[in-house]
């Protein structure tokens, strides 16, 4: 199948192309010695950085200049929600063309692969395509959210921004467990995070939510005398990990680089609003936890601490940099401190807890009421959904360049794509109980949502903040892996807990899958995951949207590819080959497995004479093929 194999490399090239950066302005000069250490910590800081969207769009561009599909959807655009009446309301203002709306090919698999992270079967793609019914596409979204496959979808990703991994012990496995229920029962989300920054137990494991609080533990090298000896835990330490990553991802901001000083003369060249910050601020935020103690747990055998099962309670006497006995006090991972107490008061409003009340309840009801709370947890679903989140990266808000009635000085400008949108759906997201759910929805039932990726007009990277046009997205690692499973019928074989699964994301996370540990298979996975940019969990994931080489090369050679396309073990070319079909519907049939999509005649017209020439091996260098177009790792 010489020439369906060309083919199949000549699109996987397209993954290797190089995609540009934008640079920022340059750092400012400091002098001082003191001044000088902090920029050189900080030197990765001021570096050119990528501009996502810029990436997004020439991605977008080039990719969908590959795909042999000419389906197309119609020209004519309903508004139907307040995304729409936002989205093209801007466009017809300022006189920008945009793309059709998807054909039903392309919505299909787009779905699919957004809601559940698997592609759609054939069959269900047969009866979409028939269907007559002019709602069909919204049913499709509502049969899809809240099943347990979009549970495990949407657990990973929050797995990822949770880092829920061997670091949190014993409790992975509940944690994971955790995230999936409140996605599939829907909870608000604001009682989410209250529990996340409020729960009490034991032992961590016992309430899946302290996972998030002990995997911020911070140890020394300081061996315990006793259990009752906690020096081998730096608190504080721990304290601000744990407060970096809550404004992280409840608030969408950064605030690692004022936990060791004050903003002003170090972060003019990459936020605003952080400038007018300090250490002091950063402190009282802190101190919210104030009174929490993670305390190893006890290990007679060893006589050493534990970090299988912290314990985890209010008991502390506050923030005291001067004197946090009985744990270690001085800073270890931060610029020393000063040694000052702190009382807890919110960073982005001053406001100080009510005296009666836990502090880390008065924290979660603080955050959670501020609207930034809403904008952050927007912008993390937009960006998934919509490939271009409003403000990247989604930890990267600047507070003071969110308003388009207040702009910044030049040469600063409005940070969001579209900060009306941003706002608005904030609002809506509020208003509407806090429902992830609901925003999903919400974002897929748009008329923006439903754009084609194809662009009838002369594409400018000027319409790229106008989302005129489906940005394409890489597939994540588990959605890639998992894909090459169904495409080939062969399903992957992971143990979790003592049962098998087939899904990657049936597991609770990356670890789990083995790697060099369990060595055969699940190497060759997690090699494909790491390629397609699966985060370790031990750091902040980077939600991004790459394509490289390497992806292709796995792609092209991986065992887990190659095993899976031959007519064996009960693959879905063997099945096809062995069966009473015509050469005509084998091809339709991977063609409908693998891109949720029918063949073009130009495609029909090749793989026929291949299949003619040699059933077998033509149906397998077909279905290798398939895997290895750049049409298939891309959702678009």
């Amino acid at each position: 199948m010489k020439r369906l194999a060309k083919a199949g490399l000549g699109s996987c090239l397209v993954l290797c192309v190089a995609l540009s950066v934008a640079a920022q302005k340059p750092k400012p000069q400091m002098s001082g010695s003191k001044t000088d250490r902090i920029e050189e910590a900080h030197r990765g800081l001021f570096a050119p950085r990528p501009n996502t969207a810029a990436e997004a769009s020439r991605l977008t561009e080039q990719a969908v200049g590959t795909f042999s599909t000419t389906a197309q959807g119609p020209h004519q655009i309903v508004r139907k929600n307040l995304i729409d009446e936002h989205i093209f309301g801007r466009m017809e203002r300022d006189g920008i063309p945009h793309a059709r709306l998807s054909s039903d090919e392309e919505f299909i698999r787009r779905v699919y692969l957004d809601a559940i992270g698997a592609l759609p079967p054939a069959d269900v793609v047969r009866e979409f395509l028939a269907g007559e019914d002019p709602l069909k596409r919204d049913r499709v979204i509502d049969d899809l959210v809240g099943t347990e496959e979009f549970a495990e979808q949407w657990a990973w990703y929050w797995g990822d921004l949770f880092r829920v991994d061997g670091n949190s012990g014993r409790g992975k496995h509940a944690f994971h467990f955790w995230n999936k229920e409140w996605l599939r029962l829907d909870r608000p989300y604001n009682a989410v995070a209250y529990d996340l920054l409020t729960a009490v137990a034991k032992s961590h494991s016992t309430i899946p939510a302290l996972g998030f609080l002990a995997r911020n533990s911070s140890g020394t090298n300081r061996m315990p005398h006793s259990q009752d000896d906690y020096i081998s835990g730096n608190r504080l330490d721990g304290v601000d990990q744990f407060s970096i990553d809550v404004a992280r991802i409840f608030l969408g901001l950064n605030i690692s680089c004022i936990s060791c000083h004050d903003g002003a003369a170090h972060l003019e060249p990459i936020n605003l609003y952080l400038t007018r910050k300090t250490r002091t601020e950063f402190h009282r935020q802190a101190a919210f936890f104030g009174r929490t103690r993670i305390i190893m747990t006890w290990d007679d055998r060893s006589k050493n601490g534990s970090e299988g099962d912290m314990i985890i309670d209010d008991l502390a006497d506050g923030y005291d940099t001067g004197n946090d006995a009985p744990f270690h006090t001085a800073s270890e991972i931060y610029y020393p401190r000063n040694g000052r107490r702190y009382e807890p008061a919110f960073l982005l409003t001053g406001e100080e807890p009510h005296p009666d009340v836990n502090p880390r309840a008065e924290l979660a009801r603080i955050l959670t009421d501020h609207i930034q709370f809403s904008r952050a947890t927007v912008n993390l679903i937009w960006g998934k959904l919509m490939t271009v989140a409003f403000v990247e990266p989604y930890d990267g808000f600047d507070l003071d360049r969110l308003d388009p009635e207040k702009p910044p000085a030049d040469p600063w400008r409005v940070q969001p794509t579209s900060p009306e949108l941003l706002q608005a759906l904030a609002e809506h997201f509020r208003d509407h109980n806090f429902s992830v759910q609901s925003l999903i929805k919400t974002i897929m039932k748009s008329s923006a949502y439903r754009l084609s990726s194809r662009f009838d007009a002369d594409w400018k990277e000027a319409y790229t903040p106008y989302y005129a046009r489906k940005f394409v997205r890489v597939l994540t690692g588990p959605e890639v892996v998992d894909a090459i499973a169904v495409a080939t019928g062969r399903p992957s074989q992971f143990e979790f807990s003592g049962i098998q699964v087939s899904r990657v994301k049936q597991l609770s996370s990356p670890s789990d899958v083995g790697g060099r540990r369990k060595g055969g298979e699940a190497t060759a996975v997690d090699a494909i995951m790491q390629s397609f940019f699966q985060s370790n969990r031990q750091t902040p994931p980077v939600i991004g949207n790459k394509a490289s080489t390497l992806q292709a090369l796995l792609m092209m050679s991986s065992s887990f590819v190659n095993d899976r396309v031959r007519a064996e073990k009960e693959s879905r070319v063997q099945q096809l080959v062995e069966s009473n079909m015509t050469n005509e519907r084998v091809i339709d049939e991977l063609f409908l497995s693998s891109l949720a999509r029918q063949p073009t005649r130009a495609e029909k017209e090749i793989a026929v004479q291949e299949l003619e020439n040699d059933r077998k091996q033509g149906a397998e260098n077909l279905q290798w093929a398939l895997l290895n177009g750049i049409e298939f790792v891309l959702n678009h």
